[in-house]
């Protein structure tokens, strides 16, 4: 299901009846939206102080996996509760060799009307992140 932003946008297009394109509408909408949500910083939203995530300081350092795991938890509990698209969510940390990506994890979702996507996502060492349909 996409957006209501969306929906609106598509009225004015050619109708299509190609399950496989609606089908990657669906990915991209939840990529845009999920990244959206994930660069929000918790409390700057007025009508839902808790959207978004608290500031990770990277400066500190998050090489502990145990310390990697919390983050993707807290993902995992943020996207489950602001995108009632999805069903169920599973994150797995990747290894990571580029030096401006502080942490890198496979999120793989199952939507409402059963569709599985899959995503590369990134920490940058700017705080925000970055995802990559696969």
């Amino acid at each position: 299901m996409l957006r209501l932003t969306e929906r609106l946008n598509l009225l004015g297009s050619q109708p299509s009846d190609n399950k496989h394109e609606e089908s990657i509408n669906i990915a991209t909408s939840l990529r845009n939206y999920l990244q959206k949500i994930l660069n929000t910083k918790i409390g700057s939203v007025l009508c839902s102080p808790q959207m978004g995530l608290p500031y990770i300081n990277i400066s500190e350092g998050i090489g502990v996996d145990s310390g990697k795991e919390h983050i993707l938890k807290q993902i995992q509990v943020l996207l489950l509760k602001f995108d009632p698209r999805i069903v169920t969510i599973t994150t797995q940390l990747k290894n990571n060799h580029n030096l401006t990506t502080i942490l890198a994890f496979q999120l793989s979702l199952t939507t409402q009307s059963k569709q599985n996507i899959s995503m590369l996502a990134k920490l940058q060492s700017d705080n925000t992140f970055e995802l990559e349909l696969q």
